[in-house]
């Protein structure tokens, strides 16, 4: 639960996205959304959605209190629907640049600390934020004997469901289009524009700094408007560490996997 101008609201914390959402009815009962200027979600789903700015005077969660913070408000219906809880805000890129985030999904506790006092991380992955988000460069190889592909994923917490979601040119190379055909269709997630239709399939490896992984279920879609653009080819996802732990430390450009 997250306090938003200091009136407590359904919060989800989520890397995949580089700002603070507020439900469209949340901001508007509030008196937050500025105006009628919008900006295009770049959410999964075949439809579009608009975002509108909103001024908000403090967010806080646990510790951490940002204050004049400007944000955006979208209808958030759909996403509750899928999740099966309400939510009020998605709290992004702002609340990480606080500091350092950790998120133990052993023991279910989330722990903010300053950025000077670092992580104790025996192998510590470079990111870069792109467009709010923490970006990493991985290795795919989808068939044992191939030669592993470089991909740039979101590290995010909102891809519940899947090791990796990927998208966008790696589906027009040879590579990508043999594994998109040995896919079973099906609905891999919801986003801002509904519904994300896509393949689920197995991977032979994948390598995140020095973690490898084998015989992952990721999904592959074009549905995804980020992945389209050529910041992110996809998303790595919460089956890759919610056996353990993930601390993301923004202010020195690197996350940990535990």
């Amino acid at each position: 639960m997250g306090q938003i101008n200091d009136q407590p609201l359904s919060s989800i914390l989520d890397s995949g996205t580089g700002s603070v959402i507020l439900n469209l009815g949340v901001g508007l009962k509030l008196n937050l959304v500025e105006g009628n200027r919008s900006h295009t979600a770049l959410g999964g789903g075949r439809n579009s959605q608009l975002l509108r700015p909103v001024r908000i005077r403090n967010v806080r969660l646990g510790p951490v209190k940002l204050v004049d913070v400007r944000g955006f408000a979208i209808d958030l219906q759909g996403l509750a629907a899928s999740a099966g809880f309400s939510i009020d805000s998605i709290l992004g890129e702002p609340l990480f640049e606080a500091g350092v985030v950790e998120i133990n999904y052993r023991t279910l506790q989330l722990t903010f600390r300053p950025s000077s006092k670092k992580h104790v991380c025996s192998t510590p992955i470079p990111i870069k934020i792109v467009n709010g988000v923490p970006v990493v460069e991985v290795a795919l190889r989808s068939r044992p004997g191939e030669t592993p592909t470089t991909l740039h994923l979101i590290v995010d917490l909102g891809t519940r469901h899947f090791a990796a979601i990927v998208g966008g040119p790696f589906l027009n190379s040879e590579t990508g289009r043999l594994l998109f055909q040995s896919g079973q269709a099906q609905q891999i997630a919801t986003g801002t524009g509904g519904s994300v239709v896509g393949k689920s399939v197995r991977a032979n490896e994948l390598r995140v700094g020095d973690h490898r992984y084998e015989n992952l279920e990721i999904a592959l879609t074009h549905q995804v408007h980020a992945f389209e653009l050529g910041f992110a080819d996809g998303s790595l996802g919460v089956p890759l560490w919610q056996q353990g732990a993930i601390a993301f430390d923004y202010p020195n450009r690197e996350f940990c996997l535990e």
